[in-house]
């Protein structure tokens, strides 16, 4: 079968080119747009990952400080947490055959009056993942926090990973079940044509059953059919880098509910650190902010006192995806929502928390994709479109 928009023939699996047809265009290879892809792929579908950066993560995957346990104060996002952090803990379910979860053990500080919701929440995450979460009420410091007159729920088992590596590895899974992988190539749109979505590319164009947009903060302001109907605004993060003297103590991974502060051990000399950096609709590659760092050494240090003689190493700046849950009534309702195209559909704004639930979120948005009658593989042709072997890819570290 020929492309009628002139990409090539059907389910092209060579070195650069994409196919004309697929079931699924997954748009941006974040960590999000990855988990997706690879869970599509895993189940049969064929899938065309496309990333306008040259190599995968680029975007706000990359400069994430890759945080993970199980426990978040919203409920919907507690139960994506949670399944995410077996899933970082499990080797099997990377083709590296490693576990990725860095397990330094995460500290949840909250207000005293939330002591008995900590305590409820421990008792879930130890039944469902036979771990040792539980609260510290008295003590003023745990894992190498001090609480700062807060109550803290302690993760022994959680920690972090690298966004970077879990993005590649589940890319390379993706390709190794059929999938096509390009870096570099730019969506210029997304429109309807004849009932089936089609992608315009500056590398050619591409019909597919459906299309997911998980492009992160670029979603603000995104290539025409890509708009998400729930709203989604850019906001600036910011962090850096310090060093940890030897007489420092080691420390758990960390986060404040109460003002938003956070922070992880980098490696056994370095911390990042940060808090809230509150600029809305910045671009990606904005300049960091030096009176914003000074803020975040100063706000962090009564809870890291070793924090007022570290030296700064760096400062990194990015933006993240910001907005409500997509509650819109369509396949995978509260982490999608329509964009006014048929079959194409926009991953919800993460504020913040898009690696904790990826692994989760991935697979649910997959699962309701291939369920919906009306897009996925329903639509693409007859059959022809289907991977076989492995797919291949352009993007650094995402195959053999």
């Amino acid at each position: 079968m020929s492309d009628p928009d002139g990409a090539g023939p059907a389910g092209s699996r060579d070195g650069g080119g994409l196919p004309a047809v697929t079931d699924v265009v997954v748009v941006g290879a974040g960590i999000t747009g990855a988990a997706v892809a690879h869970h599509l792929a895993r189940r049969g579908a064929s899938v065309v990952v496309l990333e306008q950066a040259p190599r995968p993560g680029a975007g706000a995957t990359g400069p994430s400080g890759g945080m993970v346990r199980a426990y978040d104060p919203d409920p919907a996002t507690a139960a994506l947490a949670l399944a995410g952090l077996a899933v970082y803990r499990d080797p099997a379910q990377w083709a590296s055959g490693r576990a990725p979860l860095r397990a330094v053990g995460a500290v949840t500080v909250a207000d005293p009056a939330e002591e008995a919701s900590l305590r409820a929440a421990a008792g879930r995450i130890n039944t469902a993942l036979g771990t040792s979460a539980h609260v510290v009420a008295g003590p003023a410091e745990a894992a190498g926090v001090r609480l700062a007159g807060g109550v803290a729920l302690v993760e022994p088992e959680a920690g972090f990973v690298t966004p970077a590596e879990v993005t590649a590895d589940w890319l390379e899974q993706a390709r190794a079940d059929g999938a096509v992988v390009r870096c570099g190539v730019r969506v210029r749109a997304v429109e309807a044509r004849g009932g089936h979505p089609v992608v315009v590319t500056d590398a050619g164009t591409v019909r597919a059953g459906a299309v997911v947009s998980a492009v992160g903060p670029w979603a603000a302001d995104p290539v025409p059919g890509l708009r998400p109907a729930v709203p989604v605004r850019s906001r600036s993060i910011q962090v850096s880098i310090v060093g940890r003297r030897p007489d420092a103590p080691a420390h758990a991974t960390f986060v404040d509910l109460r003002t938003g502060l956070y922070a992880k051990p980098v490696a056994a000399d370095r911390t990042l650190i940060g808090m809230p950096h509150l600029v809305w609709d910045a671009p990606v590659d904005a300049r960091p902010d030096p009176a914003h760092a000074r803020a975040t050494l100063a706000a962090l240090t009564p809870h890291f006192p070793w924090l007022a003689t570290a030296p700064h190493l760096d400062t990194l700046r990015a933006a993240d995806a910001y907005g409500p849950p997509a509650e819109d009534g369509g396949p995978a309702s509260g982490l999608l929502t329509g964009t006014g195209v048929p079959r194409v559909w926009a991953v919800r704004g993460w504020n913040g928390g898009g690696v904790k639930t990826a692994p989760e979120a991935g697979r649910r948005i997959a699962a309701a994709l291939l369920a919906d009658p009306g897009g996925a593989a329903h639509g693409t042709g007859p059959g022809d479109a289907r991977p076989g072997g492995a797919g291949s890819t352009t993007c650094p570290g995402t195959g053999p």
